[in-house]
């Protein structure tokens, strides 16, 4: 995963520093196959490992993370979150 980011965000070295200290790294023990997009599975088994609330994506399209839930772990898009009870405790540390 930090690879894609990587890749993704090679134009934003200083936001991509400040991702990886500010995120747990998690090395699941279980390979899932519940997205149709295959690389989308490893953010379901991260957030599974972790445990995660949610998964924050843009990426809801057909094929992608296109239920509501994974095994208790809600996705939701960045306005849905931030707009969420969970996400103002966090919002407020940054």
């Amino acid at each position: 995963m930090l690879e894609e980011y990587a890749e993704v965000l090679a134009d934003e070295p200083e936001f991509l520093a400040e991702l990886v200290r500010r995120v747990r790294l998690a090395y699941p023990l279980t390979v899932l196959d519940v997205i149709r997009h295959e690389p989308d599975n490893r953010f379901v088994e991260c957030a599974l490992a972790v445990p995660a609330d949610f998964i924050v994506t843009v990426n809801t399209a057909r094929g992608h993370f296109d239920r509501k839930d994974y095994d208790g772990v809600r996705v939701a898009t960045p306005g849905v979150w931030v707009n969420s009870p969970e996400a103002r405790p966090l919002i407020a540390q940054i």
